[in-house]
C-alpha cells in the first residue's frame, strides 16, 4: 500500500481519500494499484458518472484497468458509504463520490455539478414522522435539484 494516505494526482492530494482508504481497509478490502487509480479518478469528479464513463477515462492507465474492476471498486465504495448511486433515465446506474459522513446533495440540473449539503435539520422531521405517522425512521436520502451558482 505504497501511497495509501496520499493521492498521486498532479492536482494535489484529496484529504478525504485518507478516510476512504482507512474505511476500505477496515472493511477488508485490499487497496490494489488498479483500485487506487479508480478511486482517485472517481474522487476528482463532482458529478455523477457511470462505470463505463469512468472506465473510458481510465483507458490509458498503467496497469490497464478493466470495466469489472471499475464496477468492483464502485461497489466497495458504496459499501463503505463513499459512493452514492442514482438511476439514470437510460437505465444505467451513475455514481457520485461522497464523503463518508452523512450528508445530502444539491444537484445542478443544467451542468450536473453536485455539492454536499450537511444534514442538520432532519431531527424535527424525524420527530414529526414518529408523532404523526407512528413511523420510526431507519435511514434517509435527500437530494435537492436546481441551478448552481455558475448556471443561475
Amino acid at each position: 500500500m505504497r501511497s495509501l494516505f496520499k493521492a498521486r494526482s498532479a492536482a494535489g492530494p484529496l484529504p478525504e481519500l485518507c478516510a476512504v482508504y482507512a474505511a476500505l481497509s477496515k472493511s477488508g478490502y485490499r487497496l490494489t494499484a488498479q483500485r487506487e487509480a479508480v478511486i482517485e479518478k472517481f474522487a476528482r469528479r463532482r458529478k455523477y458518472v457511470t462505470a463505463k464513463d469512468l472506465h473510458r477515462r481510465l483507458r490509458r492507465s498503467d496497469p490497464p484497468i478493466g470495466l469489472a474492476t471499475v464496477y468492483r471498486a464502485l461497489d466497495a465504495l458504496g459499501h463503505i458509504g463513499a459512493a452514492s448511486q442514482s438511476a439514470q433515465r437510460h437505465g444505467e446506474t451513475a455514481y457520485l463520490f461522497c464523503a463518508i459522513r452523512h450528508h445530502h446533495h444539491a444537484v445542478c440540473t443544467r451542468c450536473g455539478h453536485v455539492d454536499d449539503v450537511p444534514c442538520r435539520s432532519i431531527a424535527p422531521f424525524q420527530k414529526c414522522l414518529a408523532r404523526d405517522f407512528n413511523f420510526r425512521l431507519a435511514h434517509h436520502r435527500l437530494d435537492f435539484f436546481g441551478l448552481c451558482a455558475a448556471c443561475s
